[in-house]
Formats: structure tokens, C-alpha cells, sequence
């Protein structure tokens, strides 16, 4: 495979590992703008809300997006 072609190659995987990261932040986005974080709980507290490990999984997902 020549120089250029190998860049193409690159080139494309990078483009697509981007696609894909972007994917995952935009599904993180839904997730976090679902009705587990709108509005009140029953009891008047907020539901906006978000677990420490709920987070670092979504980046750990985002991270590993298109690998």
C-alpha cells in the first residue's frame, strides 16, 4: 500500500472513531435530558440529580466509542 493510500486509511478510521465519539456524547445528552433528571421527585426534591458512577461509565463508553 502506498504513502497516501495508508493515509486515506487513517484518515477514515480517525474520521469514523470522531463519528462515533460524537454519537456517544450526543446519546449521553438524551440520556441526561430524560425524565430520570426532569422535573420533582414525590417528595419536592430535585431529579436532576446524576451519580458520580453514572458519569464515569458514559465517559468510559464515550472514551471507547469507535476504538
Amino acid at each position: 500500500m502506498n504513502y497516501i493510500a495508508r493515509l486515506q486509511d487513517e484518515l477514515a478510521s480517525v474520521n469514523a472513531a470522531l463519528v462515533a465519539k460524537a454519537d456517544a456524547i450526543q446519546e449521553f445528552r438524551v440520556h441526561l435530558a430524560g425524565d430520570k433528571f426532569a422535573g420533582f421527585e414525590t417528595d419536592g426534591g430535585r431529579k436532576d440529580w446524576i451519580a458520580v458512577a453514572d458519569v464515569n461509565a458514559w465517559l468510559a463508553r464515550i472514551a471507547a466509542a469507535g476504538a
